[in-house]
C-alpha cells in the first residue's frame, strides 16, 4: 500500500511539471525558439500577393470533415474572361500557394486561377495526423489515412466553392494527392496537369544495397533521419533557422529575384513550416518511405484513372526525379490521352525555372480543354525543336537572339521579322539583285525546305528573296563568331534578327554540268524568305 501511495505521489509532481513545460512552451518558448507566427506569416502572405497584379483576395474556406472543421487558406485571383474553365493549382511539399507568383498573372489573362494551402502547410489548419481514435484506443495513422483525408477535404472543398468542372495542377507532392483525388473523383476535373510529381517511381529492389549503404555508420544515420520529420534540424536550430534557410534555399530566391530582392519568399517559406504543428510533415512521412520514395507509388495506380481523364505531365530535364514513370503511364494508357513533356533546363521546381515555357504549355492545355479538344502539344514543339536544331548545326548562319530567344516557346514574338527587314530595305532605296529571279524560280521548281520560327506560314508565291553574303572562307573560329548579314544592291549588309530559312540541293543541275566546270549544287545556296511574324 505504502509502494502504490509513493508511485501516485512521485507520478504526480512530474506530470503537473509536464504540464506546465507543454503550456510555456506552445506559449512562450517555441514562439522565442521558433521565431515564426502565423501573423507573421500573414503578413508575408499579403506581400507577396500585392505583387499580382490581377484583382485577387484571399480567405479561409471551412471544410467539415468527420466532427472537425478545417480552415483551407484559399486564394481567388479574378482573370480577364470569364467564360473559360478555371484552373486550380496546388503546391507541394513545404510550399504554399504564392510558390506560383511567376505564373498566376500569365495565366489570369485567359481565366480565374484559385490556389489553396494545403492542409498542414501555409495558412491552412493543423490536423493531427499523427494519431487516430480507433476500437477506444488511440493508434498511429497509416499513409491510407492520411491519403483518404486530403482526397475527402478535397472534394468537400469543391463542393463548397461550387466549382463544377476545372483544370487541375499539382506540383510534386500536390501532384501526387492530385493524383490520388483522380482516382476517386474525375467527373470535375476536366484535364489533369502534373508538373514533376513526386510518388510515381518504384523503390527499387536493391536500393539498400548500394556500395554507400554498406557503410553501417550512414545506415544509423539514416535510420535516425527517416525517424524525424523533414524540418525537424530546421527547428532545433531556432533562432538561426531562418538564416539557415536563406542559404540552404538560396536558389528558390534567385527564382523571385525579379519581383523581391530581399528574402522574403526564403522567409515565407520558414513560416509556412515553422509556425504550427508539424502536421504536413507527419502526414508525408506516412505516405513516404525513406530517401523519399513513396508507399504506394503512382505509376502501379495510375492505369486505374478514369479513360475519359486526360492527364499532361510536365516535367524538369534537370529534375530530381525521375520522369521515366510518366512514360511508362502513357504506355500503359494506351489509346487513352496521355502526354509527357519535358522542358529543357529546368530542375524539379519547373514552374519557376522556366516560367514562360511552362505558362505556354499550361495555356494551350487550357485553351485546347476550352475549345472541347486534346492539346496538341508535342506536334507543335517537335517542329520548333527541329527547327532550333537546325539552326544550331548551322550556328555561323544564326544570330545568337534566334538561338536563345526561345524562353516562351512557339507563341513568343521575335524582335525583327524578315517582313519587317524588307521593309525597311526597301524604304532605304535598296533593291533586290537582277539574279534573284532566276534564283526564285529555281527554288520553286526544285520544292525548297523550310523551317519555319514564326508563328504564321509563309506564302511561298509572294515572298521576296534575299541573297545572303557567302563569299569568305568560314573557318571554325569564323563560324561561332559571324551571323547572317542581308545584302541589298547597294552591297550595304544588315544584321537580321529574326529569319526564315530555305534551301535547296540542285541534282538536275548538277547531273547536267561539264565535270570541268563548276556546278551550282556544290555550294549550299542560303537565302532569306521574308515573311509575317
Amino acid at each position: 500500500m505504502q509502494v502504490a501511495y509513493r508511485s501516485i505521489f512521485s507520478a504526480f509532481p512530474i506530470r503537473v511539471i509536464a504540464a506546465i513545460f507543454s503550456s510555456l512552451y506552445h506559449s512562450w518558448f517555441k514562439l522565442r525558439w521558433t521565431p515564426a507566427s502565423k501573423e507573421w506569416l500573414m503578413f508575408l502572405d499579403t506581400t507577396i500577393r500585392s505583387h499580382i497584379e490581377h484583382k485577387n483576395v484571399g480567405r479561409m474556406v471551412p471544410v467539415s470533415l468527420g466532427n472537425k472543421v478545417h480552415e483551407i487558406w484559399t486564394v481567388e485571383v479574378e482573370g480577364d474572361r470569364q467564360d473559360t474553365l478555371p484552373i486550380v493549382m496546388l503546391h507541394g511539399m513545404g510550399g504554399g500557394s504564392n510558390m506560383f507568383l511567376n505564373n498566376i498573372d500569365c495565366l489570369a489573362l485567359e481565366r480565374n486561377v484559385i490556389l489553396i494551402d494545403l492542409p498542414g502547410f501555409g495558412l491552412s489548419s493543423r490536423p493531427n495526423f499523427r494519431v487516430k481514435r480507433q476500437d477506444g484506443w488511440w493508434v498511429d495513422t497509416t499513409g491510407d489515412d492520411i491519403e483518404h483525408f486530403y482526397i475527402e477535404i478535397l472534394e468537400r472543398w469543391f463542393i463548397k466553392m461550387g466549382l463544377q468542372n476545372c483544370v487541375l495542377l499539382g506540383h510534386s507532392y500536390g501532384g501526387y494527392l492530385c493524383s490520388a483525388y483522380c482516382l476517386k473523383y474525375t467527373h470535375r476535373v476536366k484535364h489533369l496537369i502534373l508538373a514533376d510529381p513526386w510518388g510515381f517511381p518504384t523503390r527499387p529492389a536493391a536500393a539498400d544495397m548500394r556500395p554507400f549503404m554498406r557503410n553501417r555508420s550512414i545506415v544509423l544515420l539514416a535510420r535516425l533521419i527517416s525517424k524525424m520529420n523533414i524540418f525537424t534540424p530546421v527547428r532545433v536550430l531556432g533562432p538561426l533557422g531562418p538564416h539557415v534557410f536563406r542559404w540552404a534555399r538560396g536558389d528558390l530566391m534567385l527564382k523571385f529575384d525579379s519581383f523581391f530582392s530581399e528574402s522574403t519568399i526564403s522567409d515565407y517559406l520558414y513560416a509556412c513550416n515553422m509556425w504550427g504543428s508539424p502536421s504536413g510533415e507527419i502526414g508525408f512521412s506516412r505516405l513516404s518511405l525513406p530517401f523519399g520514395w513513396a508507399r504506394k507509388p503512382m505509376v502501379d495506380r495510375a492505369p486505374n484513372w478514369d479513360p475519359k481523364l486526360d492527364v499532361t505531365f510536365i516535367c524538369g530535364a534537370r529534375s530530381w526525379i525521375d520522369h521515366n514513370p510518366a512514360k511508362e503511364i502513357k504506355h500503359l494508357r494506351h489509346g487513352m490521352y496521355v502526354d509527357v513533356q519535358v522542358i529543357s533546363g529546368a530542375g524539379h521546381h519547373v514552374y519557376a525555372d522556366r516560367p514562360l515555357a511552362f505558362n505556354n504549355m499550361v495555356s494551350m492545355i487550357c485553351q485546347a480543354v476550352d475549345e472541347g479538344g486534346k492539346p496538341n502539344i508535342s506536334d507543335l514543339y517537335e517542329a520548333r525543336h527541329l527547327a532550333m536544331s537546325i539552326l544550331r548545326r548551322r550556328a555561323s548562319h544564326a544570330s545568337q537572339g534566334e538561338l536563345c530567344n526561345d524562353e516562351a516557346g512557339v507563341h513568343m514574338p521575335r524582335p525583327l521579322s524578315a517582313h519587317e527587314l524588307m521593309q525597311n530595305l526597301e524604304d532605304s532605296g535598296s533593291a533586290v539583285d537582277d539574279d534573284q529571279g532566276a534564283h526564285e524560280d529555281a527554288a520553286r521548281n526544285s520544292g525548297p525546305v523550310r523551317f519555319t520560327l514564326d508563328e504564321d506560314e509563309v506564302d511561298a508565291p509572294s515572298a521576296p528573296l534575299v541573297a545572303f553574303d557567302s563569299s569568305g572562307d568560314l573557318g571554325p573560329r569564323k563560324a561561332k563568331k559571324s551571323s547572317f548579314k542581308a545584302v541589298s544592291a547597294s552591297g550595304e549588309q544588315r544584321r537580321l534578327k529574326s529569319v526564315k530559312i530555305s534551301w535547296q540541293d540542285s541534282d538536275n543541275s548538277a547531273a547536267n554540268t561539264d565535270n570541268s566546270s563548276t556546278t551550282e549544287s556544290d555550294d549550299l545556296d542560303l537565302k532569306l524568305r521574308a515573311g509575317a511574324s
